[in-house]
């Protein structure tokens, strides 16, 4: 046996039971394909639309990088993980009051009643449950761990971080307050995951999750039961009377909340740094104007932006920021750089990893771009009549209002 199994470190100590410990078997190699396929992915249509210019292209990129690139490193490195930890602490506060406050089988009832009508109404309760995407994967698991079936999960995963209103309102201002660009983020985000959470439905739990952590889950009935992540030892006068479920006390329930947060923020603050390491690393020594110069094409324009939305790795809540200072690009590719951003990134992959199979990962990462894509080309396909009917109604609507009060 190992020696996390055997250990036991007196009255005050948390056991981590192996079933939580994330597997790492072939993650160098599940890192390092997934971001060459999203360089084929994403930059091979610029290739082919660039054509002559590729060795002034070329050139630009092997360019030798700024000599004060430790200087910016460093800077990426700590601008980022400032940025995140807010959320990722967020995102373990509420992860832990779904473990301790929410009945075992609600989740499981709540789904089976619903069926595939389960999917769309998981999604749409994303904005009771806000949360960006440094802290979207604890919440999941936790949400798993109460028996909530895999594609329902995986969809609001992929949708709540977009479909937020702290999200959608600083989308609104970093467009200078057009309606039309949080409009398009979240039905985006909706439709893209709704689409994968039914192309999902097929796949088992043992396809998807850690083996470890399979085993742990309950059936989708909610009987079996399930070691919590962080087993708290009772020491006297702390109120939790060895009741650690819903009907303990308020003080063990607190308690037990708290050691489920330090013990999230701990074990998925490591995955999120080496993710922030690889992308302060590729912000570093990639100049965006190596994208710009691939960026002005209906194909390779949202294309450059979704694999920089990849590399950058940004929060949601700060993301559109970003975007809006892409001035050289269109409306489809800042609204495909809102969209996959949030879904799928360096720093997401890492994360991933203490949950899913390395198969999976490599499943979404496929099916994110894809639907995205496809979003991206049925709104090209919308008449510009459309857009400026939503302009139209949008007015009536706020300036109605205003007139009223």
């Amino acid at each position: 046996m190992k020696d996390h199994e055997n250990r036991t470190d007196g009255p005050n100590s948390s056991r981590l039971p192996e079933a939580m410990i994330p597997a790492i078997d072939h993650e160098k190699w599940m890192i390092s394909w997934t971001i060459l396929g999203f360089s084929m992915i994403f930059l091979f249509p610029a290739i082919w639309q660039l054509g002559s210019d590729m060795v002034p292209y070329l050139d630009t990129i092997n360019r030798p990088p700024e000599v004060r690139w430790r200087e910016n490193f460093t800077t990426y490195f700590v601008s980022i993980t400032l940025e995140a930890t807010p959320y990722m602490i967020l995102g373990a506060f509420i992860a832990a009051m779904i473990e301790v406050f929410v009945p075992q089988a609600l989740l499981p009832r709540m789904a089976q009643r619903l069926g595939l009508w389960g999917i769309p109404v998981v999604i749409l309760s994303a904005p009771l449950f806000p949360s960006c995407e440094c802290g979207v994967v604890l919440v999941v698991r936790r949400l798993l761990a109460k028996g909530l079936p895999l594609p329902h999960a995986v969809a609001w995963m992929l949708a709540a971080p977009i479909f937020n209103p702290v999200v959608l309102v600083g989308t609104w201002l970093a467009f200078y307050q057009d309606s039309l660009y949080p409009l398009l983020r979240g039905l985006g985000g909706i439709l893209v995951a709704m689409v994968i959470g039914f192309l999902l439905l097929g796949v088992s739990r043992k396809q998807a999750i850690i083996p470890a952590l399979e085993r742990t889950l309950p059936r989708l009935g909610g009987e079996a039961p399930i070691p919590p992540i962080v087993q708290p030892v009772c020491v006297p006068g702390d109120g939790c009377d060895h009741h650690h479920g819903v009907g303990g006390a308020w003080g063990g329930r607190l308690r037990h909340a708290l050691l489920h947060v330090r013990h999230d923020f701990l074990e998925m603050g490591t995955y999120f740094l080496f993710g922030v390491f690889l992308a302060s690393l590729m912000k570093t020594f990639i100049a965006p104007e190596s994208l710009f110069q691939v960026g002005n094409g209906d194909v390779s324009g949202p294309a450059a932006m979704m694999g920089l939305s990849f590399v950058l790795s940004l929060c949601s809540e700060a993301d559109a920021f970003v975007a809006a200072s892409f001035a050289e690009f269109d409306r489809y590719a800042h609204v495909a750089f809102l969209v996959l951003g949030p879904m799928l990134d360096i720093k997401l992959l890492l994360m991933y990893r203490t949950l899913f199979q390395t198969r999976f990962i490599v499943r979404l990462a496929i099916l994110i771009p894809l639907c995205v894509s496809c979003y991206i080309l049925l709104l090209r396909m919308i008449p510009q009549g459309w857009y400026d009917g939503w302009y139209d109604l949008w007015y009536d609507l706020v300036y109605g209002m205003g007139g009223m009060m």
